[in-house]
């Protein structure tokens, strides 16, 4: 009774009944996809909403899609409106960039795993990751554009929610308690493997997860050779990450309305990188590898209150506490036989509440659904940075942030949801504090949002949506001063205001059931987007006033004037058992209005194609293939050195390979009881990929081909 209450997508809303013991993969297979008929959005508004009705763009990442990658930011290459690459191909540095922003702008994008926000830098800019595990992952969601209404400071490009699985997840359906393993291996240097241990049992009230893995990523093959100096040339990439999860979740149903959820999840990265782990491929000759350990721990505490006799009750409160480190440095002896040894650390921790509610009531001849809200967090930041005993002090840290967050929203649906309306609002206060220096910034923000959805005809929905968000300046843009890196000396601005993000998205979405058979089903989606970000922060450096003491140019966080952006995503979707197609492009322009150049970088037009057939009910086989176009560059050159360097300025073609075999293995009597086997391939024919950041003599050309093999049991 509780076990089939309880067990629904989380972060979907919708009840999704267990398969009986016995049933057929193949019968299993069609029910699940039938039920995913309708994908929700949660991240956009908070409220479960029907992606094709919702009034903008927002693509979901399925277990399935998760399957063929080791990395989230691997797996959101095919994504509308995303782009990765910029990196050297290790676990813990990769590069993406949602609607215009992404690595070294990182607090434009919002990073969740359940509800916590996750900072892929570190402060340093020299690392990329979500310190995520997709194997824990029931799904991922990508909300694109100004999202403050929902989430706060820094939806600028857009927001990302990973959601973990539960011990239904782990458990052969019908069981009361269970057992899942796994083991990967890529022949790009790359092998992972995980034991789960479950219980839920039919006549308790409780449900456990345990689950752990071991990972170890080696050297990296690229696509290409590329240019080592001294004459060299070389396809590999220096590397040695030691991966660690430990997953612990459990949950009590106090009755059928009430819930309580616990987790703790701790990320653990030994390794042995380069300095810079996106961007350098090899090992300096003269400090060797750089050795470190990036670390993340989050506990999360959930409850939800949901009686069934109530329209006014459906309350959730979550809180939490975070931790994230990364660790590193080197100990040689130099040319002068004079020992040298750097030892710096990043720290980020953070804890807060989030408490909801959502009605339901009919009023002014509409259904309504409103949610209302509070959001708290106290963020807590530093960096210790020690030279041969001399500590560097960062002008920045260690500082504080403080959020608080007030919003609300509704949905009022009109003649039979023909008609639906959406009204947001959100009202922030901030305060930026660097703890011991008497420095502090403060200030608040209102953030608005209205949007509909109206039925012109059975499955075609015309969409449209206008919303604000904002980014309050961090304590580095404000507060930064001294030689923090080789290439400048910082000075502090304390007059920099929030930058502002206000954009229109409008669209259509057409969805038609029983297409040729009665499971299959056609999606289109296509959504114009067009905004601007009013006093945008940039680093601006003043190459031709005076310069440093270490003969570097001074340079400071700078509000400009505007930056606008426009651009659009269509997608378009075939769905049935048997076989399948999806397409996808999308294509965004960013420009500085002062100077008409591309900020911060130019970005390639994206074809994506995705096609996938059932020969057997137990094997399904699929492809994708993405093409980046030739990007519209301004500027098309840089000026380093003396030398002249262009940007990119080709196009680029990817394609995966995957099989999946589902044997029917239940009735046979056999230990294991859900098996799955994968073969694939990633960049199958071994082709480059430049990001459009890139100039064309970068040495990031993307990782060669991986073939890869994996099989899971669950027993």
């Amino acid at each position: 009774m509780l076990k089939t209450r309880f067990t629904k997508a989380v972060g979907a809303g919708l009840a999704l009944t267990f398969f009986a013991f016995g049933v057929s993969a193949a019968e299993k297979e069609r029910e699940e996809q039938d039920i995913a008929m309708t994908e929700v959005t949660v991240i956009g508004t908070r409220l479960a909403t029907d992606v094709q009705k919702y009034p903008g763009s927002v693509t979901i990442l399925s277990e399935e899609d998760l399957k063929s990658s080791s990395t989230v930011i691997e797996a959101m290459t095919s994504i509308p409106g995303v782009s990765t690459g910029l990196d050297s191909g290790r676990g813990m540095g990769q590069g993406y960039n949602i609607r215009g922003f992404g690595y070294q702008s990182e607090d434009r994008v919002i990073i969740l795993q359940d509800g916590v926000r996750r900072s892929p830098s570190l402060f340093s800019n020299q690392i990329s990751t979500f310190r995520s595990d997709n194997d824990l992952l029931k799904r991922v969601e990508v909300v694109k554009g100004a999202s403050s209404v929902s989430h706060g400071s820094g939806a600028i490009g857009g927001v990302v929610e990973m959601t973990t699985k539960d011990a239904f997840d782990f458990m052969v359906p019908g069981q009361n308690y269970g057992m899942a393993t796994k083991f990967r291996y890529e022949d790009n240097n790359y092998r992972e493997g995980y034991v789960a241990f479950a219980t839920a049992p039919e006549d308790q009230n409780y449900e456990v997860l345990i689950y752990g893995k071991k990972g170890v990523h080696g050297d990296r093959t690229l696509a290409k050779a590329y240019d080592a100096g001294n004459g060299i040339r070389s396809k590999n990439v220096d590397n040695d990450e030691d991966l660690r999860v430990l997953f612990i979740k459990g949950a009590y149903n106090f009755s059928d309305a009430s819930r309580l959820a616990l987790s703790y999840y701790d990320f653990s990265q030994d390794s042995e990188v380069t300095w810079q782990s996106l961007f350098h491929p090899a090992y300096s000759t003269v400090t060797g590898p750089i050795i470190g350990t990036l670390t993340q721990r989050d506990m999360v505490a959930s409850y939800t209150y949901n009686p069934s006799n109530s329209n006014w009750i459906n309350f959730g409160a979550t809180t939490y506490t975070s931790e994230a480190s990364y660790d590193r440095g080197y100990d040689y002896i130099n040319a002068a036989g004079n020992p040298t040894k750097l030892d710096y650390e990043n720290e980020d921790s953070r804890w807060g509440v989030r408490l909801r509610n959502e009605m339901t009531f009919a009023a002014l001849t509409a259904s309504n659904r409103l949610l209302f809200g509070i959001d708290y967090e106290k963020r807590e930041e530093d960096a210790i940075y020690v030279l041969n005993g001399q500590v560097t002090d960062f002008g920045s840290m260690p500082n504080t942030y403080e959020d608080t967050g007030y919003f609300a929203h509704l949905e009022s649906a009109f003649f039979d949801e023909v008609l639906t309306i959406q009204a947001s609002g959100r009202f922030d206060s901030f305060d930026r504090d660097l703890k011991g220096r008497g420095k502090a910034y403060s200030g608040d923000h209102f953030s608005p949002r209205i949007g509909f959805s109206a039925r012109v005809f059975d499955g075609f929905h015309l969409l449209g949506n206008y919303s604000e968000s904002f980014r309050a300046p961090t304590p580095h843009e404000t507060s930064s001063e001294g030689p923090l890196n080789r290439h400048y000396w910082y000075l502090p601005n304390s007059n920099l205001t929030p930058e502002v993000a206000k954009e229109f998205e409008g669209g259509f979405s057409y969805t038609r059931r029983d297409v040729f058979t009665p499971d299959g089903r056609i999606r289109i989606k296509a959504m114009y987007f067009d905004g601007k970000v009013e006093d945008m922060i940039v680093l601006t450096a003043d190459h031709a006033g005076p310069v440093s003491p270490e003969n570097t140019p001074y340079a400071t966080y700078e509000n400009i004037n505007r930056v606008s952006r426009d651009g659009y995503e269509i997608t378009a979707a075939y769905d049935s058992f048997r076989g399948g197609l999806n397409l996808g492009y999308s294509h965004i322009n960013q420009t500085d209005d002062a100077t008409g150049k591309k900020t911060p970088q130019a970005f390639a037009d994206k074809a994506t194609l995705t096609a996938y057939v059932r020969p057997l009910d137990s094997l399904r086989i699929s492809t994708t293939i993405n093409h980046w176009l030739k990007p519209d560059q301004n500027p098309e050159t840089v000026l380093s050195g003396g030398q002249t360097y262009w940007y990119v300025r080709d196009s680029y073609t990817q394609a995966n390979f995957l099989a999946t075999w589902t044997p029917e293995i239940r009735s046979l009597n056999l230990f294991a009881k859900d098996l799955e086997v994968l073969v694939g391939v990633n960049n199958a024919f071994d082709q480059i990929y430049l990001n459009a950041r890139e100039v064309e003599t970068t040495s990031r050309v993307g990782k060669g081909r991986n073939i890869f093999f994996s099989v899971a049991a669950k027993f």
